[in-house]
C-alpha cells in the first residue's frame, strides 16, 4: 500500500512539475507569452516544391549546382549560385534574407548544406528541394 501511495504521489508531483515547466518555457521573465518560432529551413520533396512554386510564383529559385550542370538544364527562372565557387557565401550574403527561397542541386546534398548556411546567415524562409533536379523535372516543373 505504501508503494502505491508513493507511486501516485510521485506521478502527481511529476505532472505538476511538467505543467509548471511548460508554463515557464512559454513565458518571458516579465510574464508575457513568448512567440513560437519556426525553423527558417524546411526540407520538401519534388511534389511539395511544385505546389510551393504554383502557390508562390514570386519565390526565388536558387540552383546551387556547378556552371556546367546548370548549362545542361535548370529550372525555369532559377538563379545559379555555385556551391563550389569560392565566393559562394559572399553571393548568399548579397541576397535579400527577407525573400523566400527554394534551393535545389543535383540530388540534395549541396542544397542541404546551402540552406543550413542560409539559415545561419539569417534568411527567414528557405525551402530545400531534397529530391534534386531530376526529380523536380520529373514532377513537371518547367526547365530551360
Amino acid at each position: 500500500m505504501k508503494k502505491l501511495t508513493f507511486l501516485l504521489a510521485s506521478l502527481a508531483f511529476m505532472a505538476s512539475c511538467s505543467s509548471d515547466s511548460n508554463t515557464t518555457a512559454a513565458e518571458q521573465s516579465n510574464g508575457q507569452a513568448v512567440e513560437a518560432t519556426t525553423p527558417a529551413t524546411q526540407a520538401i520533396n519534388s511534389e511539395e516544391a511544385k505546389s510551393l512554386l504554383a502557390q508562390n510564383p514570386d519565390i526565388v529559385v536558387l540552383d546551387v549546382r556547378t556552371t556546367a550542370e546548370y548549362a545542361q538544364g535548370h529550372l525555369q527562372q532559377s538563379q545559379l549560385v555555385d556551391f563550389s565557387a569560392p565566393d559562394f557565401e559572399a553571393k548568399l550574403k548579397a541576397l535579400d534574407p527577407e525573400q523566400p527561397y527554394l534551393v535545389y542541386c543535383a540530388v540534395g546534398g549541396r542544397s542541404g548544406r546551402a540552406t543550413k548556411l542560409m539559415e545561419q546567415l539569417g534568411f527567414k524562409q528557405v525551402y530545400d528541394a531534397t529530391d534534386g533536379f531530376s526529380s523536380l523535372k520529373s514532377a513537371g516543373l518547367a526547365v530551360e
